[in-house]
């Protein structure tokens, strides 16, 4: 009995750990996000392929994103920046003009 016990508790355990580490990085910007100080802003992360494509409310074709360093880069024309998130708050902050802009998950 001892054994079985033992031969489950390892199989669950090398189980668990196969799981969590087969999360494909970045599935923490995925999902639909609306800014904190302005409700009327939103915006939509969804895979695509090896990246990401942020796509607004108005359903437009997306700006595309690569996940680097634990944030998501947008390259935009001669513009450029950055997502990041925050696992505490379940947020994302980005520079804004006037300050950090930040976004909450949509539920």
């Amino acid at each position: 009995m001892k054994a079985l016990i033992l031969r489950f508790t390892t199989i669950c355990l090398l189980a668990a750990a196969v799981l969590t580490g087969c999360r494909r990085s970045g599935s923490e910007f995925l999902g639909s996000w609306v800014n904190t100080r302005n409700p009327s802003e939103t915006f939509r992360i969804v895979r695509n392929g090896d990246g990401f494509l942020i796509v607004g409310s108005d359903q437009r074709p997306g700006v595309g994103a690569t996940y680097k360093d634990g944030t998501l880069q947008v390259q935009g024309g001669l513009l450029s920046t950055s997502l990041t998130y925050l696992k505490q708050t379940d947020t994302i902050s980005t520079p804004g003009y006037f300050g950090q802009v930040e976004f909450k998950r949509r539920k």
